[in-house]
């Protein structure tokens, strides 16, 4: 390679770096709209300081190294796949930058600010038309060809869209034109006419991203993705939408939608982190974190499958409104590993008011809740939803907030179940009330006091030996079931134990207060064949009751050693 070549290489990189820049800036102030698209450099054009001398030689290498975005406008490509290499989107700061190569068939008009570049764009030196320039605004050959065109990605970072880490600028315009592009990469899987790849992901940069404006994604397979709680979301203070991010589609269902890994600040705004709407297809909430939010960090609306995971929620406003999660007509869901905090304080028995979290109408919620802790006057408000699943409801430090299992306006609560339950804290935030529920079980419940209301019906509570202490409290009369129960069981109107093979096994206190007799509507048939003490017989005070192998009735004042250490009652035949 001769020095003449070495000499020139070292000269267009100093020129691509700094020269075409400067004269770019040069351009850009003699004139009102910004830079000058096209414009040619003294001597030359642009296209040829660039790609090689006098025009007849070649560029030596195949890839120029360049500054910042601000060098794309009014260079063109000489051949179709002439490359670039852009340093960064904005100067000086490394980020946003990649290849670009010269698609001499591409239209114009098909400029994105991104991943699709028309050098007839104006683009001002500090950047401070970026949304216009985003959106073509500006365009003085819009009905030419020849663009410079980054090479497809299944991730997509937002700093190739000139997205600002800063907080200081809105960062609406930068995630729409993206999300347009990723929404363009989707197709339906091959022999498939419906929706169903996972499409493009956007990637958010680490540090604060303004949002003043609600972003709606209408298209499916796009995919949000932060560096967790290294990405913040906040508004700049005017911000009016009901969230910073919903996916919804008035016309048709969305699918294959998801949102991970950032941490959202309601800044003392009433703004939802994350509203997913109409969505038939897996919808995935995970890794997302919030606070001084006014409202839900995370919202379903009727969509059919969805995962909410590692979920951090905490209003910090004492007495809030806020739910944590909010899930409203929907199916097959799972909650999982979350810890939330709904911030109801208040006394009395408030309901939807500040629950950690909240379902309503709900068809199935499978696998509801697994390693989650609760805390607020209410954990968890499940209305009118239908074959709730949760287990291992287990509370961490903070405690689990109360209970609340109860009909909608248009639903009744059926088929719930939950699994060790330990309720903690003071007054209603250890209480399980079921109300209006027909069919609902708790399993294995550790702490705190369960109301079945007049209103329920078959219900089951299986209370461990882990539950010394619980009270279980059942108002009316309406078919309830108590089953394998270690505690204390106040009854105000009555107990119903149906099955042949059902018992009630009492080591504390069963208190029938409101009941003068116990009237079976079938013979009761009591476990009476001696084998141990404990397995056999009938107590009453210090007498044993059983009956002997021969079938003859036997009592003994204390306990037997042997089927037949008693005395024969009466005369048998």
């Amino acid at each position: 390679m001769s020095n003449e070549t070495m000499s020139r290489r070292q000269l267009l990189t100093v020129l691509g770096a700094a020269g075409i820049g400067a004269v770019g800036a040069t351009i850009a102030a003699t004139s009102a709209t910004g830079i000058v698209s096209g414009a040619p450099y003294p001597g030359n054009s642009a296209v040829r300081s660039v790609y090689g001398g006098g025009g007849e030689e070649p560029c030596d290498t195949q890839t120029c190294s360049l500054v910042s975005m601000l060098d794309l406008v009014g260079l063109e490509g000489v051949l179709n796949g002439s490359m670039v290499h852009l340093l960064g989107y904005r100067p000086g700061t490394g980020l946003g930058g990649g290849l670009f190569y010269w698609d001499s068939g591409r239209p114009r008009s098909a400029h994105n600010g991104g991943t699709i570049i028309s050098p007839t764009v104006p683009l001002l030196p500090d950047f401070s038309n970026l949304s216009g320039y985003l959106n073509g605004t500006g365009e003085t050959a819009p009905s030419a060809i020849g663009c410079w065109v980054r090479p497809l990605q299944s991730e997509i970072p937002l700093e190739q869209f000139g997205i600002d880490p800063t907080g200081q600028t809105d960062s609406y315009d930068v995630i729409m034109k993206a999300a347009a592009y990723a929404t363009s990469l989707n197709h339906n899987p091959p022999g498939q006419s419906y929706q169903t790849n996972v499409g493009a992901t956007l990637v958010f940069p680490r540090g604060n991203i303004r949002i003043d404006r609600e972003v709606v994604f209408a298209g499916w397979g796009i995919h949000l993705r932060g560096h967790r709680l290294m990405t913040r979301i906040c508004n700049g203070g005017t911000f009016t939408g009901e969230a910073y991010f919903r996916f919804y589609n008035a016309a048709t269902y969305l699918s294959d939608v998801s949102c991970q890994d950032m941490a959202f600040d309601g800044c003392g705004l009433a703004v939802k982190g994350v509203v997913f709407q109409r969505c038939r297809n897996p919808v995935i909430a995970s890794g997302l974190s919030g606070q001084y939010m006014g409202a839900a960090l995370v919202k379903t609306v009727q969509c059919d499958m969805w995962l909410i995971d590692d979920i951090f929620f905490i209003p910090l406003v004492p007495g809030s409104s806020a739910n944590g999660i909010e899930i409203i007509d929907g199916n097959e869901g799972v909650l999982s590993r979350a810890k939330l905090f709904g911030w109801n304080n208040t006394a009395g028995t408030e309901k939807t008011n500040g629950s950690a979290v909240y379902i309503e109408d709900n068809e199935e919620v499978k696998l509801f809740a697994v390693e989650i802790a609760f805390f607020g006057r209410y954990g968890l408000e499940a209305k009118g939803t239908f074959a709730m699943k949760s287990y291992d409801l287990q509370a961490e430090s903070c405690g689990l907030g109360g209970i609340i299992i109860t009909s909608s306006a248009t639903r009744r609560a059926i088929y719930c179940t939950l699994s060790g339950t330990n309720l903690d804290g003071v007054g209603n935030q250890k209480k399980l009330w079921i109300d209006n529920a027909l069919g609902c079980r708790v399993l294995d419940h550790t702490a705190g006091s369960i109301e079945l209301t007049a209103n329920s019906e078959k219900c089951v509570v299986d209370i461990s030996a882990g539950g010394r202490g619980a009270a279980v409290t059942n108002a009316g009369a309406n078919n309830v079931i108590i089953s394998d129960f270690f505690g204390q069981l106040k009854v105000t109107g009555g107990v119903r134990i149906a099955g042949t093979t059902g018992k009630v096994t009492a080591e504390g206190t069963l208190s029938l207060e409101a009941a003068t007799s116990i009237v079976p509507k079938k013979f009761m048939t009591f476990q009476s064949g001696w084998s141990t003490l404990d397995a056999g017989g009938l107590r009453l005070g210090t007498y044993r009751l059983w009956v002997d192998s021969s079938g003859r009735l036997r009592m003994k004042n204390g306990d037997p050693t042997s089927d037949t250490d008693g005395d024969i009652v009466g005369a048998q035949s």
